[in-house]
């Protein structure tokens, strides 16, 4: 079961091949809700991949253009409610915004 770490906090949380990074952080404690569909605001779960980029399910369409219609995007992006853990590797998250301390 992969494990993913938190930043800045340092929290680690352990989740099944599946979940997404959102029910994790979730699990973690971490207050964090999907606004997405209800308001089309995207910021809450934009988040960086820092390492483990690899234990991430592919970029796909429906984030890749949600990310598109944002801005302070980078290469490491990607949305909580979106993206999900192949249970391949550790995965090293970073929050931006409100929730990183």
């Amino acid at each position: 079961m992969p494990t993913i770490t938190i930043k800045p906090s340092g929290k680690t949380q352990e989740a099944a091949e599946g979940t997404t990074i959102l029910a994790a952080l979730q699990a973690a404690g971490i207050p964090i809700e999907c606004t997405c569909e209800s308001k089309n605001k995207y910021d809450p779960c934009h988040l960086f991949v820092l390492e483990g980029k690899k234990g991430l399910k592919k970029l796909v369409a429906p984030e890749s253009e949600r990310l598109d219609a944002m801005v302070g995007v980078g290469s490491k992006s990607r949305l909580a409610c979106q993206c999900v853990l192949n249970g391949t590797e550790n995965v090293t998250v970073e929050l931006l915004g409100a929730l990183s301390g």
